[in-house]
């Protein structure tokens, strides 16, 4: 089989890997311990000790910083996204008998079968595990229910 499609690296591509990918992992909690030790050796540095009152505030302020990343991480994250070289660039995605090849203006990948570990289908797209660690997003939008079953065999063959 010789699949090619393309995608756009854009905020809504974006935001579907990010909404998929919490899909998949265990749902983050915030760190309160973590955030009321800061707050708490912020303070006591501020009362007890002969430092200057700015250091009590830096820890302070490092709690605050460690609760609005995680009540806007998913703002966060897509801002560094877009903030990347290859937002808003044309994604070339071809899928044969060796290997998924996802091209760019600045970046070539290619994921050998072997190097896939399982996938997993997700409402939207699906999720490829690699052997490294790392993941890689594909969604549905620029792919077939055809390719998507390739995908699958060539995994179950590896097995």
């Amino acid at each position: 089989m010789q699949f090619t499609s393309y995608f756009i690296l854009n905020r809504e591509h974006f935001s579907e890997c990010f909404d998929q990918s919490a899909l998949l992992l265990a749902p983050k909690k915030p760190r309160y311990k973590f955030m009321g030790a800061l707050l708490l050796f912020g303070f006591y540095i501020m009362i007890t000790t002969n430092l200057s009152v700015a250091v009590g505030l830096f820890f302070i302020g490092l709690a605050f910083v460690e609760f609005f990343s995680f009540k806007y991480r998913k703002a966060w994250w897509l801002t560094r996204q877009m903030w990347s070289k290859n937002s808003g660039n044309k994604i070339n995605l071809s899928i044969d008998e060796n290997a998924i090849k996802i091209e760019s203006l600045y970046q070539t990948e290619t994921l050998s079968w072997d190097k896939i570990k399982n996938i997993v289908e997700t409402p939207t797209g699906v999720m490829l595990n690699l052997e490294n660690g790392s993941q890689s997003y594909l969604s549905k939008s620029c792919l077939n229910e055809q390719v998507i079953d390739f995908i699958k065999s060539k995994l179950r063959k590896h097995d």
